[in-house]
């Protein structure tokens, strides 16, 4: 055996061809031998071929022919398995029997024994079998070069063309229904959702008005999506699903209202015919979604785990809330749902461990295997939720083609994550997109991710072919034809939103909307006791117009909005939007201290924002000509008389006697629920409770400052027996169903 030959062997035998002894079988490169006619021998190169996808079980050729030089080559197939010795052709053949992402190696061999390799990643991934519908504020038309997007602000509709020279451009914005929320693509048409209680339904070209269906009153309608024949609207405030036909013309009728959960906000449908609604906020035990079958089988609830892990600096526990985004992979395999992780496990009289910047809110996506068959689901699978580091609230989601990348807005940070869902790790992102990026969409091919970024008014477009680089803009359109907002207003509302900006909060994290989505309530009970506080209620901001009301927070412990600079240095960890110097001038720094108003534009603006929140929402419990039913007529007789005595309290056309007395000397009532867990006033004695609206009750469950009643009959009942918050205990069952009735329609419309 020549000396060659003999090395040749001894390199074949040596090398275990995996990826990881690559850089060990890879022999320096020699001077080429003569080749027999004079010739220099070609270069060795290895070329594994170009990644590709595969679907599970199916068969995969691997062809290494491109490369040169090589008189045998060696395939490792990324899964453990491959060829034991080198062999003369360069194809081979194999399958994967589970998703993941592959890297197999090729390696090859010259005549003198010397190797190269080269990797090439095969992504298995079940069959795409599905073509997802799911609600969201922007959407691609199918079969066209359309992206349809909405503006909430500005009440239009845009829609987004491709030409044949690959430039996107505006085709046409028109007016839709107010307040619009959530739009779907169906057949010709584009439904919008308006929480006005409305249904648009426009041509996709634009032509014509829009055919307007009026849903119930106070219903609130948030998502929308197709599933075959029919629209289904998620009525928040109700808890139902509307189902909606279209007649020929393409005038849509309301065709049945199915029963679905409290705070019916996303919805998707589903590869088995059903419905996934989600509820917005969570009771504190665990996240929902409901399924709903159209042909009138029972819901089935499927619930988010609560994480009951100590919060760190890189995850949290809590409940699943604010669960705004569903999305259902092509795969039809499995539902992400995108929200924020509320730790209401911790804090100072919780646990003994204050609430951080960093262990109070974070964003996640939790997945819902829903079974390849009957029986295998639907169920989290709690292990494989993913928390966002340094993310507040992940507000919107969507599947790549394939199903084997998770796209997840995260609204208070401006940007967007994209989540390897086979290697369950975060895989790129793409930062400074646009102030609250509200919803996404992806080409049929993937090439193309559009972003609304709400608050920028804009429909920002990338090209996501690779992550190689962070992707920049391709495109940012407008969604409006004129600003909506005043100035001041626009920048309020940007600063309510965002969690990126340093001075509001260090790391990300939280955001006065993390609290106060659409300035309503979050529906939890935080522990603030290490703030010289304790277990607080969240109160809705709207109708409050900022200090309307009067003070500020269940203990009055704010007498302006711009108070709450305090808790971005503070809670937030922010740097404030004040400067230094200013916030503790005087007595500046401590709230009830010296006025803040005119120190600080962005804080100002802040301010006006909030205070600009002067209406609520309509109650879902009256009649559909808005006045009061007879219960409630009757439990407003009750809530009246010198009897009960509620209007001691609770009274004028804000149901509230709240007020300073004095400067810095409030108003407040013990009423009989202070607890152990009530905590004190800015560190001193809370001697009482500050009276608040009782607009709106409706929609702010639980109830009482520690939210210690889970219904409002509880507050009349087990949280009254001694009469102090008004005399109810000689009520009859009927008298506080009636007086319930009074209460929950009441929305600040005159009656």
């Amino acid at each position: 055996m020549s000396s060659v030959a003999a090395l040749g062997v001894w390199v074949l035998a040596a090398c275990a061809l995996s990826a990881a002894s690559l850089a060990a079988c890879a022999t320096p490169a020699a001077a080429p031998d003569a080749a027999p006619d004079g010739d220099a021998a070609p270069a060795l190169v290895a070329e594994a071929g170009a990644a590709r996808y595969a679907d599970v079980g199916a068969q995969v050729v691997l062809d290494g022919s491109a490369s040169s030089g090589a008189i045998s080559y060696q395939w490792s197939f990324g899964d453990g398995t491959g060829w034991d010795t080198p062999r003369p052709t360069p194809v081979a053949q194999t399958s994967y029997a589970a998703p993941g992402r592959y890297g197999a190696v090729l390696t090859i061999f010259d005549a003198r024994g010397q190797t190269r390799a080269d990797r090439v990643t095969i992504s298995v991934t079940h069959p795409a079998r599905f073509v997802p519908s799911q609600s969201s504020s922007v959407a691609v038309l199918p079969g066209t070069a359309l992206v349809a997007a909405l503006s909430a602000d500005a009440d239009e509709l845009t829609v987004i063309e491709q030409d044949a020279a690959g430039n996107f451009t505006v085709r046409f914005r028109v007016p839709t229904c107010d307040e619009p929320a959530t739009l779907a693509a169906f057949g010709e048409y584009i439904a919008v959702a308006c929480h006005a209680d409305a249904l648009a339904i426009h041509r996709r070209d634009g032509s014509g008005p829009p055919a307007l269906l009026a849903l119930p009153t106070g219903s609130r309608p948030h998502g929308v999506c197709a599933q075959g024949t029919a629209l289904y609207v998620a009525l928040q405030a109700s808890g139902q699903l509307a189902r909606v036909v279209l007649e020929p013309d393409g005038r849509p009728r309301l065709d049945a209202l199915l029963p679905a959960l409290p705070d019916a906000r996303a919805v998707a449908a589903l590869p088995d015919g059903r419905l996934a609604v989600s509820r917005l906020r969570s009771p504190d035990t665990q996240g929902e979604l409901a399924l709903v079958d159209p042909a009138g089988a029972p819901t089935e609830l499927v619930p988010l785990a609560l994480d009951e892990q100590a919060g760190s600096d890189t995850e949290l526990g809590g409940v699943p809330s604010y669960l705004a985004g569903l999305a259902v992979s092509p795969t039809g395999r499995e539902l992400a749902v995108a929200s924020l992780q509320a730790n209401v496990l911790e804090g100072a009289f919780r646990s003994g461990r204050a609430l951080t910047f960093q262990t109070t809110v974070r964003g996640i996506a939790s997945f819902v295997e829903l079974g390849a068959a009957p029986g295998d689901g639907p169920r989290e699978v709690f292990t494989r939720r993913k928390q966002f580091d340094n993310r507040g609230f992940a507000s919107a989601a969507i599947y790549s083609a394939h199903g084997d990348y998770l796209y997840v807005a995260m609204r208070g940070n401006r940007g967007v994550e994209r989540f390897d869902v086979l290697a369950e790790n975060q895989s790129g992102a793409i930062p400074a997109i646009g102030w609250a990026p509200e919803g996404l969409a992806l080409s049929a091919d993937d090439r193309f991710l559009f972003v609304d970024a709400s608050l920028s008014r804009e429909l920002v477009i990338y090209d996501v072919t690779s992550f190689a680089t962070t992707p920049v803009a391709l495109a940012r359109l407008p969604l409006v034809t004129d600003e909506p907002l005043a100035p001041d207003l626009l920048v309020g509302k940007r600063l309510f939103g965002d969690s990126e900006d340093p001075r509001l909060s260090r790391d990300g994290y939280i955001a006065c909307a993390h609290c106060h989505l659409d300035g309503e309530a979050d529906g939890r009970v935080w522990d603030f006791s290490d703030r010289g506080e304790g277990l607080r209620n969240t109160i809705s901001l709207l109708g409050r117009a900022g200090v309307g009301d009067g003070p500020i927070h269940w203990s009055a412990n704010f007498d302006e909005v711009q108070d709450f600079e305090n808790d971005i240095r503070n809670a937030f960890g922010g740097a404030g939007l004040m400067a230094d110097a200013d916030f503790a001038a005087g007595t500046r720094a401590q709230t009830l201290g010296d006025p803040k108003a005119g120190t600080s534009v962005d804080l100002d603006a802040l301010a006006a924002y909030v205070s600009s929140l002067v209406s609520h929402p309509p109650s879902p419990h009256r009649e559909p000509d808005g006045t009061l039913g007879a219960a409630a007529r009757r439990g407003e007789l009750l809530f009246a008389s010198s009897a009960l005595g509620c209007t001691d309290c609770h009274s004028g056309p804000r149901f509230t006697d709240s007020a300073f007395l004095a400067p810095n000397a409030p108003r407040l009532h013990d009423v009989g629920t202070l607890g152990l867990g009530s905590g004190g006033r800015l560190g001193g004695t809370l001697t009482g409770i500050d009276t608040p609206t009782l607009i709106g009750l409706f929609s702010s469950a639980p109830y009482l400052h520690d939210g210690s009643a889970a219904t409002l009959a509880e507050i009349f009942t087990v949280r009254n027996s001694d009469d102090r918050h008004g005399r109810t205990t000689q009520l009859v069952a009927g008298d506080i169903d009636d007086l319930v009735a009074y209460l929950i329609a009441l929305d600040g419309r005159a009656d």
